[in-house]
């Protein structure tokens, strides 16, 4: 829809759309259920990390779910060390609580994530133990935004998480802003309201 892709393997749940929003909704209680939408641009790919100003998308957290505790949907966000051919040197998780409410998630670089390397990468870039994106970026001047494999997303919202019973798990989400400036300071925001799926 536009530059947000429906990731095609979903791992047993449904995904449906409703006027401004696009929702996951998990209907197993299989470990690895989960949903995904992803935003494939260049505008983001390969963009400094010290560009980048903020993502703020709107949620409603219909049903919790059926595990209890923890979280149930998250924002990914995928960083590479520098422009390199890596799929990803840090994944930061930004997550919601598993709580019935409405609200907008904001990220800035001073907000805290769960940072994850990828498999080998381990040690690249000081991702273990790192909390913010100002701080990842701190421990590598050139680190860039998004995937590094091919594929063109930066950004992911998830309904649902690997390792844990996501059953019954209903959350929709709905207008997307991103801003970023450029080199000579100018702030852009592109933003997304999901209006054409109704």
């Amino acid at each position: 829809v536009g530059d947000w892709w429906l990731q095609p393997n979903v791992l047993y749940g449904e995904m449906f759309f409703e006027e401004d929003a696009v929702c996951g909704i998990i209907t197993s209680t299989e470990t690895d259920s989960r949903t995904r939408f992803e935003l494939w641009n260049d505008v983001h790919l390969g963009m400094d990390l010290g560009l980048f100003k903020e993502f703020s998308v709107g949620y409603d957290y219909r049903v919790t779910r059926d595990g209890g505790g923890g979280s149930g949907g998250y924002l990914n966000m995928y960083l590479r060390v520098a422009d390199n051919a890596a799929y990803y040197d840090c994944r930061f998780d930004f997550l919601l609580d598993n709580v019935v409410a409405t609200g907008t998630l904001i990220i800035t670089p001073e907000t805290e994530g769960n940072a994850f390397a990828r498999g080998s990468n381990s040690a690249s870039g000081s991702c273990a133990g790192t909390t913010t994106l100002q701080a990842f970026l701190d421990a590598n001047s050139d680190a860039v935004m998004g995937v590094g494999n091919g594929e063109l997303y930066t950004f992911t919202l998830n309904t649902g998480s690997r390792n844990q019973d996501n059953s019954g798990l209903e959350i929709c989400w709905g207008d997307v802003s991103i801003k970023h400036v450029d080199e000579a300071g100018n702030i852009y925001a592109n933003t997304f309201e999901f209006t054409t799926l109704v």
